[in-house]
């Protein structure tokens, strides 16, 4: 009767980490196309902050549930999804940064002379 169940466990697992693996493979190939259009693109409009946040603290719980499991394919799978989520969050607050910047109008000035006359001088003003 031992025997059966030790057959039963090694069945269990043998299927779990099948699962797993079926499961890393395509946690992977989902999130190789938006890494690469985020980064060809640089822009992640269309992404909610909220959603990227909640993203990450989802993968980082199954990280902790993995390693509590001892589970190496759980904790794979979970890291992928945070490097992803990750990549996109970056480009989302790089695109608040330059957004902000941009709202401040930053000018600056150049002086240049006037080679005819040197007591005048012309000014240039440039906003980004």
């Amino acid at each position: 009767m031992n025997n059966n169940n030790n057959n039963n466990n090694n069945n269990n697992n043998t299927y779990k980490s099948g699962i797993l693996i079926a499961c890393n493979v395509i946690n992977v190939i989902y999130h190789i196309p938006q890494i690469i259009k985020t980064y060809r693109t640089k822009s992640v409009k269309d992404f909610d902050s909220y959603y990227l946040l909640l993203g990450n603290l989802h993968s980082i719980s199954w990280v902790l549930y993995g390693i509590e499991d001892n589970n190496g394919l759980m904790i794979f799978n979970s890291c992928v999804s945070i490097f992803s989520i990750s990549f996109v969050s970056y480009y989302k607050f790089h695109s608040y940064i330059n957004e902000h910047y941009k709202s401040k109008n930053i000018c600056s000035a150049n002086n240049t002379e006037n080679k005819e006359n040197k007591e005048n001088k012309i000014v240039a003003v440039t906003c980004d």
